[in-house]
């Protein structure tokens, strides 16, 4: 199929185009410029789209058989234009006869809106495209080990050997990585029995801060650490680091991020602990134990040294 993915220069779409192609599919990658074709190579086609422009979307989407969806994050961003982007793309696609929609939450969404903004949008997403009338199913992630190379995780481990990161010691957590998510949403895309589907997701491996630490260090040849990061500090660092991109304003941002991580810490529910066995006997993934993602990655600087740049 050609698979139109929308978010595709971003990390998630960026495995996900890499899991199309190697499954056989064309895909189709979305950006704002639609220039990127070097960056991906291959079989990859570029296209022109922005989420604030529905002519460009109802397009994009007529170009493909199917459809990926990634949407910027609603912790950083405005939801209302995002989820005015989700309901013309889920419209396109009835209107273009599209084959399938795979929509990518990319947080963990629970079944009930909580009052909590960023996952509110995404339940109003959620709705817009199962209510399209085009075959579609939804994957909901938990954490991304790949965070842990990013601007708010990696500088910590980099000059101290510690994953300094707003969980509770106790807190059972299924990291899962980006192109473990890919799989899994290309697997849905190729079970049309699926549709109407909503699937929690996380890795193989569910382990607290103290453990995920131990085996990251084991990997890396360093000893890692882990340390409870207050959230009140988390907070203020995130609205440091996606201050010139959000359009959120700071007191929104911090109180927002806030309140729902106190959730993720307490919530008898266990947000970020997935049991992925009914999950992988519909959607059937060979996923990737955190030992063997951790031994793959390009680190962005050494451990114990500077800290240097956080991975793109």
């Amino acid at each position: 199929m050609k698979v139109v993915v929308f978010g595709a220069t971003g990390d998630q779409g960026r495995a996900q185009v890499r899991a199309l192609a190697q499954a056989g599919h064309t895909p189709l990658a979305v950006s704002r410029g639609g220039n990127h074709a070097s960056a991906f190579g291959g079989e990859v086609q570029p296209l022109r789209a922005d989420f604030g422009d529905h002519g460009s979307l109802a397009r994009a989407v007529a170009a493909g058989d199917a459809v990926f969806i990634n949407l910027p994050s609603t912790s950083f961003q405005a939801a209302a234009p995002l989820v005015a982007a989700t309901a013309a793309i889920a419209g396109a696609a009835r209107a273009a006869g599209s084959r399938a929609i795979v929509f990518n939450t990319s947080l963990p969404v629970p079944r009930d809106k909580l009052g909590f903004a960023a996952q509110d949008a995404r339940h109003e997403m959620r709705r817009a495209v199962l209510d399209a009338g085009v075959p579609a199913v939804i994957v909901q992630p938990v954490v991304f080990l790949d965070n842990l190379l990013k601007a708010w995780a990696w500088p910590s481990i980099a000059a101290s050997g510690t994953i300094v990161y707003p969980h509770k010691e106790t807190l059972d957590v299924s990291w899962i990585c980006h192109d473990d998510l890919a799989a899994l949403m290309v697997a849905a895309l190729e079970r049309p029995a699926l549709a109407g589907s909503i699937f929690d997701v996380g890795g193989p491996d569910t382990v607290r801060g103290p453990e995920l630490a131990r085996r990251l260090g084991a990997a890396w040849g360093h000893p890692i650490a882990f340390r409870s990061q207050s959230i009140e500090d988390f907070c203020a660092g995130m609205n440091a680091v996606f201050e010139r991109v959000a359009t959120l304003e700071a007191d929104r941002l911090v109180g927002e991020l806030g309140r729902i991580y106190r959730w993720y810490n307490e919530a008898p529910e266990h947000p970020f602990k997935v049991d992925m066995a009914p999950v992988l006997a519909k959607l059937p993934v060979t996923l990737t134990p955190i030992a063997t993602w951790a031994a793959r990655q390009t680190l962005p600087g050494p451990i114990g040294g500077p800290a240097g740049s956080p991975a793109a």
